[in-house]
């Protein structure tokens, strides 16, 4: 690959949704997480949405596991 590939190609941004923790993050090239600025009420919104997914992951395997039983 040469450099203006490997240029071309960091250069692109994606938005990217995690299923496992229910967020959305912008990845950039090949795989670098970046930071988005957001305001403090957005921030806010982020974090109570986030809570709310892995209170709803935590409970599901919680389910999971007490329908298998001790010996799972």
């Amino acid at each position: 690959m040469t450099k203006e590939e490997y240029d071309r190609r960091q250069s692109v941004i994606r938005q990217v949704f995690d299923p496992l923790s229910g967020r959305t993050r912008l990845i950039k090239g090949d795989g670098e997480v970046i930071e988005r600025i957001v305001s403090k009420e957005e921030q806010r919104h982020i974090n109570r949405m986030a809570t709310e997914g892995d209170a709803l992951s935590y409970t599901s395997r919680l389910a999971q596991m007490t329908r298998r039983g001790p010996s799972g």
